[in-house]
């Protein structure tokens, strides 16, 4: 019978070889399909299924119509529901386990393609609303979710590069449906609305994400190649989990990183309503396509960034949100620049017109720089959790956060108010979470160090209090 001895080590000199024992034991052990590449791999294909291919009708402007309004009050109600289902996330992965409620998140957004299909074929409009309403209950909690595995489930030294596999995954989403929006409207040099063949092709596939969903292990049952096990956490009653959820809201790290998560989605609304109005049917196609991939390159040399051990995570956590706000600063400025021309003079833009590439170019940075917030802000949520029961919390709150913008965004988008205006918000939202935000940034590493306790100089764990850490070794 194994028996368990526990050694409190008092100097971390003898500490490697208590876990070479661990890791020899657990490498001995280790499965393909527990590991975190295979997990990280199933919620990849899932997010590529589900938000994936939404990501890339709403890449292609207003779901594929000709006009953004209808859609934009759909998604306004689909957010309105998502702020609360986000915050319950929290509650249901406490309950019901991170498995079941990412499956169970999964299953609403085909709800959502067969209305814009119905909508597209048949001027449908109460499907609209109601896929909108069936989408927004079931992807908030997949946003927890995922959010909450990706960034529990790595091991800290390489969340930054499973962060941007996962993202590349969803992301990828977006690159088929852009292939399969310009195969189906090639021909489209007007603008208008997609062929109604296209959303077939999207229902079909987004019908395999509770199955995928199912292949995902246990946070109990996943195995790290460093044989460190991921943190579990005890559930507990719904009452208390509750109230640490309120708890976390008046925490200040969490109220000054609030303007951010709220400009992250802010935008989508805007480019979206920006695409549809001004170009044509396959220039907006090739958009989806091209920003699809802009976005997948720029994720994966960021992840990797943060991850570059020759900096310090201080360093890297500056350097990186710095290089970021500046890009997107600049984007705004260019893009106060081209939506106050075409306000003044609606074109109807195709690739083959001498002045498409300014504006669709912006387009597609606005898309990069998207990729980038969101990467970005999933990063900083994992140093920001004290511990790993809170990581679902933060994922569930600043993603309600994000809801809560976006709903507000696609309400003002579903009226016929000025593009400039929104415009001018965006920037001005830009402008207002730069500094806050800077003010957590800048203790990543010092006094943040996320749920397993990273260090920001040297990269190892730190010890219990008292130098003493207890490692258990199993004979």
């Amino acid at each position: 019978m194994a028996t368990e001895i526990k050694h409190s080590v008092a100097s971390p000199a003898s500490t490697p070889e208590s876990e070479d024992v661990r890791s020899t034991s657990s490498t001995r052990n280790y499965s393909w399909f527990r590991g975190v590449f295979f997990n990280a791999t199933i919620v990849g294909v899932a997010a590529f299924t589900a938000p994936g291919l939404w990501n890339a009708m709403q890449a292609v402007g207003a779901g594929g119509q000709q006009t953004p309004y209808l859609v934009m009050a759909g998604n306004a109600i689909l957010f309105a529901l998502m702020t609360f289902t986000c915050l319950a996330g929290s509650v249901l992965a406490n309950r019901f386990g991170l498995k079941a409620a990412f499956i169970f998140g999964t299953s609403g957004y085909v709800l959502y393609s067969a209305a814009l299909y119905c909508n597209n074929r048949y001027r449908t409009k109460w499907f609209i609303y109601l896929g909108s309403a069936a989408c927004g209950i079931t992807a908030g909690v997949f946003w927890a979710a995922e959010g909450a595995i990706m960034l529990s489930y790595p091991e800290p030294k390489n969340r930054g590069k499973y962060l941007a596999y996962w993202l590349a995954y969803r992301n990828g989403g977006s690159i088929i449906g852009g292939v399969i929006n310009l195969a189906f409207n090639y021909a489209g040099k007007k603008t208008g609305k997609l062929n109604w063949r296209t959303y077939i092709v999207f229902v079909v596939l987004q019908c395999f994400g509770p199955a995928v969903g199912c292949l995902l292990s246990p946070p109990e049952k996943v195995q790290r190649r460093n044989g460190t096990k991921v943190q579990i956490s005890e559930r507990i009653h719904t009452k208390d989990e509750i109230k640490a959820i309120l708890k976390l809201l008046t925490r200040k790290d969490f109220l000054l990183v609030v303007p951010f998560f709220i400009y992250v989605t802010w935008n989508q609304p805007y480019i979206s309503a920006y695409v549809s109005l001004y170009f044509s049917v396959r220039a907006r196609a090739l958009a989806s396509l091209v920003g699809a991939v802009s976005q997948i390159c720029a994720t994966l040399i960021m992840g990797s960034f943060l991850d570059w051990q020759r900096l310090s995570l201080n360093t890297r956590a500056k350097v990186s949100y710095i290089a970021m706000m500046s890009l997107i600063g600049g984007c705004w400025v260019w893009g106060i620049v081209v939506q106050r021309g075409y306000s003044h003079h609606k074109p109807a833009l195709d690739w083959n017109d001498a002045s498409f590439g300014r504006g669709w170019a912006l387009y597609v940075f606005w898309q990069v720089n998207f990729a980038l917030t969101y990467n970005y802000g999933y990063w900083l949520v994992g140093y920001m959790a004290k511990e790993n029961r809170e990581i679902v919390r933060y994922t569930s709150v600043v993603r309600a956060v994000e809801a809560a913008g976006q709903c507000v965004a696609s309400g003002i988008s579903s009226t016929k108010t000025p593009l400039i205006r929104e415009t001018g918000v965006n920037f001005a939202l830009w402008g207002l979470a730069v500094i806050p935000t800077y003010l957590v940034v800048r203790n990543i590493g010092v006094t943040l160090y996320g749920a397993d306790g990273e260090k920001g100089e040297d990269e190892t764990p730190k010890l219990a209090e008292g130098g003493v850490k207890e490692i258990q070794v199993k004979h």
